[in-house]
């Protein structure tokens, strides 16, 4: 006889055996399956289903567990008022000082944050984070909600306050051992501070940030850091050091195989080429990184994220200078290939 060891057959145990509690349990089990096999809708009404059993139970914290689970699977369905609405009355059931009530308020943070209310954003994210501490969360998990809660912060312009956090968010990361992370919160810091006006104290952290990144060998943290000094040297108005720094980023991030600091590279390379008078490079970067992200992502993806900018291109050039550089930049590539097979 065949064995029962899959969630969707351990659920149909459950249901003949009639017991409810076996039930609820394959419930969770069967919809976490579903969620990773990306089946949001189903998923969600199996633990509407089991909310409604722990009602019977009257288990509130296994009901606002699964509320606030089925307040997620919404918002990632794009309902986001139906998934208010999940959160709020998971928070209602959770009570304090336990992982329920922190995630709740995660999730109207996330909320929040995607009806573009950055202030709520910031009070929920402030929100877990306190009930966090009392739930005795994890450092890393903490380090996780203040990185949320600094971004919350730089929203609504609170810069100073936003690098407080990334720094405790990167000692707590270390602290874990998790030294990736660390370094995402120590450059997320710098920008902060950049962002606060203070550029000293910012090239401070950045530094730091670069030396551990450099010793872990980290070129995604590597790309990005290079994109913070272009930033820098832009306003600074130095666009060629800009340039130097973009293009920098761009081969730490091919290393890497990082597609959005890749994007944030070649998009910065052709405009910083285009406002420095070279337009050959400024078209090269974007159908260079057409083809290249059209590798790592799919052609659809890359035609979506390139094809704007190149007729943004077409639109202040003129179709005549476009289609001339064009000629231009495939003449250089036959020439570059026939150089290639004879060397």
């Amino acid at each position: 006889m065949k064995p029962h060891n899959n969630t969707a057959d351990l659920l149909a145990l459950a249901r003949q055996s009639k017991d409810l509690d076996a039930v609820a349990i394959a419930l969770t089990k069967h919809a976490d399956t579903l969620v990773k096999e990306g089946k949001l809708s189903e998923a969600r009404s199996l633990l509407e289903e089991e909310i409604l059993l722990h009602q019977k139970k009257m288990r509130e914290y296994d009901e606002a567990r699964c509320t606030q689970f089925v307040a997620t699977l919404c918002r990632l369905e794009g309902n986001i008022d139906d998934a208010y609405k999940w959160a709020m009355r998971a928070k209602q059931l959770a009570g304090h000082s336990n992982p329920v009530i922190v995630a709740a308020e995660t999730e109207l943070g996330e909320i929040s944050f995607a009806r573009g209310d950055s202030v709520s954003a910031v009070t929920a994210f402030g929100n877990a984070i306190n009930e966090g501490l009392s739930a005795g969360l994890l450092p890393e998990a903490q380090a996780v909600l203040r990185r949320k809660y600094a971004l919350a912060l730089s929203s609504i312009g609170n810069f100073t306050r936003a690098a407080s956090e990334l720094a405790i968010a990167g000692e707590q990361f270390l602290e874990a051992g998790n030294v990736t992370e660390a370094i995402r919160s120590k450059i997320e810091e710098a920008a902060a501070l950049q962002s606060a006006g203070d550029y000293v104290f910012a090239k401070r952290i950045h530094d730091i940030a670069k030396h551990m990144a450099v010793q872990e060998e980290d070129h995604k943290a590597i790309a990005d850091l290079h994109l913070f000094i272009a930033t820098q040297a832009i306003q600074r108005h130095d666009l060629a050091a800009a340039l130097d720094s973009a293009i920098e980023a761009r081969t730490e991030s091919l290393l890497a195989i990082a597609p959005d600091s890749y994007i944030a590279a070649a998009c910065a390379i052709s405009d910083l080429a285009d406002r420095l008078g070279d337009r050959l490079v400024a078209y090269e970067a974007l159908v260079v990184g057409w083809a290249t992200l059209g590798d790592l992502s799919g052609n659809d993806v890359a035609k979506a994220l390139f094809s704007p900018k190149l007729l943004a291109l077409v639109k202040s050039w003129g179709d005549k200078e476009f289609r001339k550089i064009k000629a231009e930049y495939e003449e250089k590539r036959k020439f570059e290939l026939s150089a290639s097979v004879y060397n």
